[in-house]
């Protein structure tokens, strides 16, 4: 039986947070909290909880270097609720790589992109540039969102900050999901309510995106998508999260005998190559909000656990995340009509938990009911 998780509007609390999974992740947090207690300033720590004052913050700092598109996604909802606190302040990144410009840039309250290349260590000398360059600037508050992250804690100690909020060291229990852990922090260092719903992702598509999402999405049918229902899937993942194209075949077989005919599209990954075969319609594009205007003039959108997936869930479409290998408490999509699916390793199973969920957000299918 397949295991259901749909990450809660509001700020679930868990005793203690889901630990990192893989012994390389836990290696590297050890070793990053060697490099920070030797690195940093002695008596650096940040605000504790209600003593971030409301007023008079003006200029904000985020600090989240890593370039993988998900981990980018999972901080709009941060940047959301920073508009809501303080919507007359400026909010500066400090991020890495390039997906940060395309999915930031519907945020009115951004200003300034302080980002690393992807591969910051193979860098050094422009990683150091920009370190030398952020630290000439002073903040009212800098956010060292990233637990664990040498680059992100240390940056959030050089800049000249009048507070500065530490995710990583937030008192008490913490949500498990990784896109509420920095919302709660800001609540809590503010005395707010915690339980209040969690911003959803949103990339603030602009009309003229949603339209060119609908023609693209009409030009690979080549028929009206009005006819029938659309459906877009990305086969394909990293490592171990991938699954097989023969456990995709069975899977997409067994969906559309359960929710009748719809047209499919498979999003293609950057090598340019199908996961399966050219079987349906493909649809590429390296343009973030290109890909994310198609998944949302799509309005269904189903892959394994993925930066794309979270892409698409900071849309409007039906996203539904597929799990065997990670953990969804930590990494579904999040927000309503976004579910993480742990996935059965009979596709058939899979296909029955999808078609109920897909069911229970738009209803019988009209062509299922036909038939």
């Amino acid at each position: 039986m397949t295991l259901t998780v749909t990450p809660s509007p509001a700020l679930h609390q868990s005793s203690r947070p889901a630990p990192l999974h893989g012994r390389l992740n836990a290696l590297r947090r050890r070793v990053a909290a060697l490099l920070v207690r030797h690195l940093l300033p002695p008596g650096f720590r940040g605000v504790g909880a209600g003593q971030l004052p409301r007023a008079g913050i003006h200029r904000v700092l985020v600090c989240r270097p890593n370039h993988r598109l998900g981990n980018t996604v999972l901080m709009m909802p941060l940047l959301a609720e920073l508009e809501r606190h303080f919507p007359g302040a400026e909010v500066d990144v400090f991020g890495a790589g390039d997906a940060a410009r395309d999915v930031y840039a519907g945020f009115g309250t951004l200003g300034r992109l302080w980002l690393l290349h992807a591969h910051a260590l193979a860098h050094p000398l422009a990683t150091l540039g920009t370190l030398r360059r952020l630290r000439r600037r002073s903040y009212d508050l800098v956010i060292d969102a990233a637990s664990g992250s040498t680059s992100s804690r240390l940056a959030a100690a050089l800049v000249r900050a009048r507070f500065r909020l530490l995710v990583g060291e937030v008192e008490g229990p913490r949500p498990a999901h990784l896109a509420a852990r920095p919302v709660h922090a800001l609540r809590w260092a503010l005395g707010a309510d915690p339980s209040l719903p969690l911003p959803s992702p949103d990339l603030h598509l602009a009309p003229h995106e949603r339209a060119e999402g609908r023609r693209a999405l009409l030009q690979v049918l080549g028929a009206d998508p009005a006819e029938r229902p659309v459906l877009v899937v990305f086969p394909n993942a990293t490592g171990s999260k991938r699954l097989p194209a023969d456990w995709w075949r069975g899977f997409l077989d067994g969906l559309l005998q359960r929710i009748g005919p719809h047209h499919i599209v498979e999003l293609v990954a950057a090598d340019g190559v199908s996961r399966l075969d050219n079987a349906y319609p493909t649809y590429f594009t390296s343009d973030l909000r290109r890909l994310a205007a198609f998944i949302d003039a799509a309005g269904t959108y189903i892959s394994a656990d993925c930066g794309v997936m979270h892409l698409a869930a900071a849309t409007s479409a039906i996203t539904i995340g597929l799990f065997r290998s990670t953990d969804p408490r930590r990494y579904a999509p999040y927000g309503a009509g976004k579910v993480g699916l742990v996935c059965a390793d009979d596709p058939q199973l899979t296909a029955t938990e999808v078609a109920h969920y897909l069911e229970t957000q738009r209803g019988p299918c009209r062509s299922a009911m036909a038939g």
